[in-house]
C-alpha cells in the first residue's frame, strides 16, 4: 500500500516537477554507461519511469519520456562541449548548442518510438509497459542512420565492461542486447507494479530470466574460447597523448612527430612487425614528401609496415581542392603500400552541413574551418603487408554497427581503428568511444587494434576482451600479438534486420489488438 500511495503521488506530478523528475531519472541512467558502468542504475531509472508514467498514453506521457531521454543525453554527452574550448575564442559561446541543443533532437528518436508503441497498446497499462522496449529499440535503430546517424550510448553498451554480457551482440547486435535489457526492466516493473495479477507476474519473470540466460550463455562461450593469435604478427600501438591545443601548432609539429618516433623505437620484449600511429599523427602531407617518407621508412619493420594517420589533399581537373582524413601504410622502402580515406565524416567537426546557409551566420566546422573534408570510400578491406585484410575505421566510423562490413564487401580479418579523442579532454567521451569500438569486435567476431592520440589504445580479441590497453592521458605503447578472427557471427550475416522486423511485427500485432479493443 505504501508503494501504491507513493506511485500515485508521483503519477500526479505535473508540469515542470514531472519533467524534472523524468530528466533526473534519465541522468541517473547515463551513469550506467562508460566509464562508470553502474548498470543497476539503468534498471532503477527505467523501472521508475515505467511506474510513474502510467495512465493514458497522451501528450503528458510523451513529454515524460522525452524529458527522461533528454536528461539521459545531456548527462551522457556533456563532453561534446569540451571540444569547443580547443578554440575557445571562436567556439566557446556555442557550447550550449551541442550540450543542451543536440539532445533535443536525439531524444525524439527513442522517446517518439516508445510513445508511439505505447499508443498502439491501447488501454492496457501492462501492454504499454511491454511495448515500451519495442518502440525504444526502433527509435534507437533509426537514430543510427537518420541525418547521417549518431548511435552513441546505445542501451546495450551498459554491458561494455562485462564480456559475458556482451556476447549476445554476436547474435542480436547491440540493438538486440539493448532490447533484451529493456525487456528485463519491463518484466521487473510488472513484478513490483501494484495491481499486477499473479499470472502476469509469473509470465513477467521470463523477461529478466531471458537476459540472465543470455549472460550465462555468453560466459559459457568465453570459457570455451581458445586464445589464438595470428602467427608472425606483433603489434605496437603508439599513444603520445598530445593535447589538442598543441597538436597543430607550427612550432611544435616537428617535436610532436619526434615523440611518435621515439615511442616507436622504444625497447620491446618482442620486436614489432607493425607500428600503428593514431589519427592525423603525421602533421605533414606524407604522400607529397619524398624526404619525409624516406625518413619514416626506417621505422617500418621488414615485411611489415608503419601505419599512420595523415591529412591528404587532391585537385581535380579544375584545380578544386579536396582534403581527406586518411590512413597510410608505409613499407621499409618508403613506399605507400595502402591508403584509406575516411568515408563517414563528422558533421560540424569535419564539415559544415548546409555551408551555403550556415557559413554566413559565422558558423564553421570545428576541426577544419572554411575547407571541409571530403568523404572517401569505398568501405572495402585494405591490404596491408603482413596483416589480414583490414577494415579501417577512422575515429567516428567505429560507432556505426551497420557500416562495419557493408553488404557486397569482402569480410576483413581485422578492425583497424585510429582515432584522436584528445578533443574531449579527461571526460567520459573517450571511454564511451572505446566501448562502442569493442562492441564492433563482438558483433563481427573480428579482432580490434585501436591506436588513439589520446583516449584508450588497445588490442581487443574477437570476443571483445581487452588483451592490452593504455588508458586516457597515458603516454606510451601497447604491444601484443594479433588475435585471430572468428568465423562470421550470426550478426555479421543478418545485421539488425531480425531485431527490427521482430519489433515491427510486435507493433503491428499491438495495433491490431488495440483496434479490436476499441471496437469492443
Amino acid at each position: 500500500m505504501r508503494l501504491h500511495h507513493f506511485l500515485t503521488r508521483l503519477r500526479d506530478l505535473a508540469g515542470w516537477r514531472r519533467a524534472l523528475l523524468a530528466a533526473l531519472l534519465g541522468a541517473l541512467c547515463a551513469a550506467a554507461q562508460a566509464p562508470l558502468y553502474l548498470w543497476p542504475l539503468a534498471f532503477v531509472a527505467f523501472i521508475a519511469l515505467l511506474l510513474i508514467n502510467g495512465g493514458k498514453p497522451g501528450w503528458r506521457s510523451f513529454f515524460t519520456i522525452y524529458a527522461f531521454v533528454y536528461g539521459y543525453f545531456v548527462a551522457g554527452l556533456y563532453w561534446i562541449g569540451i571540444s569547443f574550448f580547443v578554440d575557445a575564442e571562436r567556439f566557446a559561446l556555442l557550447v550550449p548548442l551541442p550540450v543542451l541543443g543536440l539532445p533535443l533532437l536525439l531524444a525524439l528518436f527513442p522517446a517518439g518510438g516508445a510513445w508511439i508503441a505505447q499508443r498502439l497498446a491501447g488501454r492496457s497499462e501492462i501492454y504499454r509497459i511491454l511495448l515500451f522496449p519495442v518502440g525504444w529499440t526502433l527509435g534507437e535503430w533509426l537514430r543510427s542512420f537518420v541525418l547521417t546517424g549518431f548511435p552513441w550510448n546505445l542501451i546495450g553498451y551498459i554491458w561494455g565492461d562485462w564480456p559475458a554480457a556482451m556476447q549476445s551482440a554476436a547474435v542480436f547486435g547491440s540493438h538486440g542486447l539493448g532490447a533484451l535489457t529493456l525487456f528485463a526492466a519491463a518484466g521487473l516493473t510488472l513484478l513490483i507494479r501494484p495491481g499486477t495479477s499473479r499470472r502476469v507476474r509469473i509470465a513477467a519473470l521470463t523477461l529478466p530470466a531471458a537476459l540472465i540466460v543470455s549472460i550465462a550463455a555468453g560466459g559459457l562461450r568465453l570459457i570455451q574460447a581458445e586464445p589464438e593469435t595470428v602467427a608472425g604478427v606483433q603489434l605496437r600501438l603508439v599513444q603520445p597523448s598530445l593535447p589538442q591545443t598543441l597538436k597543430w601548432r607550427d612550432e611544435l609539429r616537428q617535436k610532436n612527430l619526434q615523440q611518435h618516433v621515439d615511442l616507436s623505437v622504444a625497447p620491446a620484449e618482442k620486436a614489432p612487425t607493425h607500428i600503428i600511429w593514431p589519427e592525423t599523427a603525421i602533421p605533414y602531407l606524407l604522400d607529397e614528401s619524398d624526404v619525409l617518407r624516406t625518413s619514416l621508412a626506417r621505422l617500418a619493420p621488414p615485411g611489415g609496415a608503419l601505419i599512420a594517420g595523415s591529412i591528404r589533399r587532391s585537385f581535380d581537373a579544375e584545380q578544386k581542392l579536396a582534403v581527406y582524413n586518411s590512413l597510410f601504410a608505409l613499407d621499409e622502402a618508403g613506399e605507400i603500400q595502402a591508403r584509406y580515406d575516411k568515408l563517414h565524416l563528422v558533421p560540424f567537426g569535419e564539415y559544415l552541413p548546409f555551408r551555403r546557409w550556415l557559413a554566413p551566420l559565422g558558423l564553421d566546422a570545428l576541426a577544419v574551418g572554411s575547407v571541409d573534408f571530403s568523404d572517401g570510400g569505398p568501405a572495402s578491406p585494405v591490404a596491408i603487408p603482413g596483416l589480414p585484410s583490414s577494415r579501417v575505421l577512422i575515429c567516428y566510423e567505429a560507432i556505426f554497427p551497420a557500416e562495419i562490413v557493408p553488404r557486397g564487401e569482402a569480410r576483413p580479418g581485422l578492425l583497424l581503428n585510429i582515432t584522436n579523442d584528445a578533443w574531449f579532454g579527461y571526460s567520459s567521451g573517450p571511454y564511451q568511444h572505446f566501448a562502442a569500438s569493442r562492441f564492433r569486435a563482438v558483433e563481427q567476431g573480428l579482432p580490434l587494434a585501436r591506436a588513439a592520440n589520446n583516449g584508450v589504445s588497445a588490442i581487443v580479441d574477437s570476443y571483445g576482451r581487452v588483451i592490452a590497453r593504455l588508458d586516457l592521458d597515458e603516454v606510451g605503447t601497447v604491444d601484443g600479438p594479433l588475435p585471430v578472427a572468428l568465423p562470421p557471427t550470426p550478426y555479421a550475416g543478418w545485421g539488425d534486420w531480425p531485431v527490427v522486423l521482430f519489433s515491427m511485427a510486435l507493433l503491428l500485432f499491438a495495433a491490431l489488438l488495440g483496434r479490436r479493443q476499441r471496437r469492443g
